[in-house]
């Protein structure tokens, strides 16, 4: 009768023992307060999406990252290392591509921001180079208020180099004027100057 006793007695001086050094062990928990607006809504990595127009697919966008971010009063998109757009035709064949370093998409005023090496290739394969530009996707197609910069641009146009700062153009990027400008031309031949 005394060992019956005994041994409960001794599990809970074992399990008292037990708690007491379990206790002891806990260091202090720390917090870390992380601030919501900071951190993107979404993330995504390696993205190659296809975009539809009035339901035909027009567009294909690469990215390698795409964050969207939801903040008080602005929602934009994200593209921190580039993005590569190109335009299709009704088949499929590339009219036109955009690249940039870097990128962002304001949703709510349905703005583009390209920032960094952009590079446009129009359908009449004009190449467009600039540090930046914005494309305002609300105005009508053919309005020149579509796409604009203020920074330094230059267009290779056949056999022509056109550079200007500061550029306005429609959304197909055919029909643009220049703030100021100046054209080279690639003369092969000296005598065609003389005349």
């Amino acid at each position: 009768m005394v060992l019956q006793t005994k041994t409960p007695i001794i599990l809970f001086i074992l399990g008292c023992l037990w708690i007491v050094s379990c206790t002891q062990s806990k260091g202090k928990v720390s917090t870390v307060e992380v601030d919501a607006e900071a951190l993107p809504l979404t993330h995504a990595e390696d993205i190659s999406s296809l975009i539809s127009d009035s339901g035909v697919t027009r567009y294909s966008l690469q990215t390698k990252v795409w964050d969207v971010y939801s903040k008080k009063n602005v929602s934009y998109w994200h593209f921190p290392k580039g993005i590569y757009l190109e335009k299709f035709d009704s088949l499929f064949n590339v009219v036109g591509s955009v690249q940039s370093d870097t990128a962002y998409y304001f949703e709510d005023k349905d703005l583009w921001k390209l920032i960094g090496n952009v590079y446009i290739v129009n359908q009449q394969g004009d190449k467009f180079e600039t540090s930046e530009l914005f494309w305002k996707r609300s105005e009508p197609a053919s309005s020149r208020n579509s796409i604009y910069t203020d920074k330094f641009v230059r267009i290779e146009r056949g056999d022509q180099i056109i550079t200007s700062h500061g550029l306005k153009s429609n959304q197909t990027m055919d029909d643009y004027i220049f703030y100021s400008n100046a054209i080279e031309m690639i003369v092969n031949d000296v005598d065609t100057l003389k005349r």
